[in-house]
This record gives C-alpha cells, sequence and structure tokens, in this order.
C-alpha cells in the first residue's frame, strides 16, 4: 500500500507509481585545436515520479478530506513515499496533485488523479 510519511492516504484505490531516471546536468566545450569536445559533469539532478490512481470514500465529505490532506503536503518539505511493493523514495516534494476526473457517485463517492513529486539527490 502506498503511504507518505507513513500517512495512508492512498488506501482507499488503486494506485501505480512510475519514477523517471535520474538526469546529469553536462557541460560541453570546445576550444580551437581540440578534437571532439570536453564534458563536465557538473552531478546528478531531481527526477519526477508520477503516481495515478483513484481515490475514493463513503461521503462527499470523506473525499474531500482526504483531497484537502494530499494537498497539505505541497508544503516546500522533503517527504517520505513508499510505493505499493514497499520501496521507499525519499527527499520527494509534491510538485503538482490533479484530480483528473470530476467526483462520482457509484457504491462510493470517486475521483481519479495523477500527482508528480520531484525527488532530489
Amino acid at each position: 500500500m502506498t503511504t507518505i510519511d507513513t500517512d495512508n492516504l492512498f488506501s482507499s484505490g488503486p494506485c501505480r507509481v512510475r519514477p523517471t531516471s535520474w538526469h546529469r546536468q553536462l557541460e560541453r566545450r570546445a576550444f580551437a585545436g581540440l578534437h571532439g569536445e570536453l564534458v563536465l559533469d557538473l552531478g546528478a539532478r531531481s527526477r519526477t515520479i508520477v503516481q495515478q490512481g483513484r481515490l475514493q470514500a463513503a461521503t462527499a465529505a470523506g473525499l474531500h478530506a482526504i483531497i484537502e490532506s494530499i494537498e497539505a503536503y505541497a508544503d516546500g518539505a522533503f517527504h517520505t513515499l513508499v510505493d505499493n511493493h514497499g520501496h521507499p523514495y525519499e527527499r520527494v516534494l509534491l510538485e503538482s496533485f490533479e484530480p483528473t476526473t470530476p467526483v462520482a457517485h457509484g457504491n462510493a463517492f470517486w475521483c481519479e488523479y495523477t500527482l508528480t513529486w520531484r525527488q532530489m539527490p
């Protein structure tokens, strides 16, 4: 089950966590008389982690409470995300949270969402 800082906000529906690859900042320089180029490695940079899933609750107020709890993590602080397989992603910032469907009602109130996390090296 996916958690953020041990908060179980994503257990109401299925979700998947998809990290992108780490990026390196490279500076390329060329000089007269030099065949090829000089490449300076400026180090590792951040990567994005995309989380998609569904949130649901018995009432509309319950669903909005879950959404507000998730939005509270957009505080600029580092957090720890743990995916469904128990893999931790440390030093993540919540970059964006977007419900991708309107709140719907069936057996429960639900909506699908996309979260974008930024993980720092």
